[in-house]
């Protein structure tokens, strides 16, 4: 894991690697967190972002935003940790939304699942910030 501001503004930025699926998590002073994840979001990977999404659930943001734009496929696994946090950070009183284009493999499987109602859905992460 790497710690740094070096290339984003405004807060710290932690970065994990898997296989094929990596994560980054950005804190803004605003009590923002965004999560961005790229690749593929198998069960392994799953169970990596679910453990960095429970992570700064217990740092209580004022709104967690989950960057999905880069995801190349995400499987049952990954449906069910998203229902997972999203739960959760209604739990806990904390914004929550997802960051996809309608387009995406995120938004199409979500909807095949029958879970995309559960989700606020953005196009950009500029549109979920501003929409608090």
């Amino acid at each position: 894991m790497r710690r740094g501001g070096g290339a984003v503004s405004g807060g710290d930025v932690e970065e994990q690697e898997g296989s094929s699926f990596s994560s980054t998590v950005q804190r803004l002073p605003a009590g923002i967190t965004i999560i961005r994840a790229n690749g593929d979001l198998d069960s392994e990977a799953s169970s990596q972002l679910y453990v960095v999404v429970t992570d700064e659930l217990r740092r209580e943001p004022a709104q967690l935003v989950l960057e999905l734009s880069n995801l190349k496929s995400l499987d049952a696994a990954a449906v069910e940790a998203l229902v997972s946090v999203s739960a959760s950070a209604g739990e806990s009183d904390i914004s929550f939304c997802l960051v996809a284009s309608n387009a995406s493999p995120v938004v199409r499987t979500l909807a095949q699942a029958g879970m995309i109602e559960r989700f606020e859905v953005f196009p950009t992460v500029c549109a979920a910030t501003s929409n608090r």
